[in-house]
């Protein structure tokens, strides 16, 4: 039975950049996995939850059905080694974060493997391969000392890839030619250097990366330079992020923290889950809401 209310409390007095409310929100449990990292919506309304615990990527219906497991464990073409964040891009492509594998992979909506990329361990643009020499051949298992732990991935509508390498604590960008361009919030990037990036979101102006090291989302343009930093102080054990409905929603253990682009807190959001929030997708009226072992509907408000 789904269930539907909503508490609104901590109304702002005015002039201070508070959010209007904190909402109150009973949600419906849909299903259960066994080490959830991420989740995500296409265009479509499609839902994909990255399932570390079995090594696969399960797609739902936009009713929150099951309908169809990519992967399982190993390192050829179409298998994972700790899936840990998913694009589903505009729909036709998806895009996988290996972590385990050290490797990105592209598949087709219909779950056809497409081709796959390794995320380097160390970062020379200058000497970098050529993408016809950095993919790997099927059934090559990638070599751990060489290969970076790829955590997040999201793409812009121009199909750059934009990637979080655990390891080196940086953003990785490539082109649509696959050509790693840039590299993001590194060492010596001033005010736009990142701690320890978690997570990723996108829009049509703007990189938001969810730093739990200096506990603020770092914003940037789509070529990889620094805008701005907000939700500094707010973002303490953040551990994922996502965009919908012209905000940000940042995703904390026990609270959802809704945030204008310039970085203004709009709304809390409490749901009650059985574990730690995840992550969030905004679908319309729905939100989505990931836990480490489960997924939630609820709706929100107009």
């Amino acid at each position: 039975m789904l269930l539907l209310g909503a508490v609104v409390s901590g109304l702002a007095r005015p002039g201070l950049a508070q959010p209007a409310d904190t909402l109150h929100l009973a949600a419906r449990h849909v299903t259960r996995f066994d080490d959830a990292r991420a989740l995500a919506a296409d265009p479509a309304g499609r839902l994909y939850v990255a399932d570390a615990g079995r090594d696969v990527v399960v797609r739902l219906t936009p009713a929150g059905q099951v309908d169809a497991t990519l992967g399982g464990p190993g390192a050829s073409e179409g298998q994972f080694d700790e899936p840990t964040d998913i694009d589903p891009t505009n729909g036709l492509v998806l895009v996988v974060a290996d972590a385990g594998n050290g490797r990105l992979q592209r598949f087709s909506h219909e779950g056809r493997f497409l081709e796959a990329w390794p995320v380097p361990a160390a970062t020379d643009l200058e000497t970098a391969m050529p993408p016809a020499r950095a993919y790997r051949p099927a059934d090559t298992a990638v070599d751990a000392p060489t290969a970076g732990r790829p955590v997040a991935v999201v793409s812009s509508a121009l199909d750059d890839t934009f990637v979080i390498d655990e390891i080196q604590g940086h953003v990785l960008m490539w082109d649509a030619s696959r050509r790693l361009v840039q590299v993001i919030g590194g060492f010596g990037a001033g005010p736009g250097a990142l701690h320890r990036p978690v997570a990723l979101a996108a829009d049509a102006q703007a990189l938001y990366v969810a730093d739990a090291g200096r506990h603020a989302i770092v914003v940037y343009d789509l070529r990889g330079q620094y805008l701005t930093t907000f939700a500094a102080g707010q973002a303490r054990d953040v551990r994922g992020l996502s965009t919908g409905r012209g905000r940000v929603w940042v995703v904390l253990p026990g609270v959802i923290r809704v945030y204008d682009p310039q970085g203004m807190l709009r709304r809390s959001i409490v749901v009650p889950t059985d574990a730690p929030l995840r992550d969030v997708a905004v679908v319309g009226e729905r939100l989505w809401v990931l836990t480490d072992t489960g997924l939630y509907e609820t709706f929100l408000p107009e």
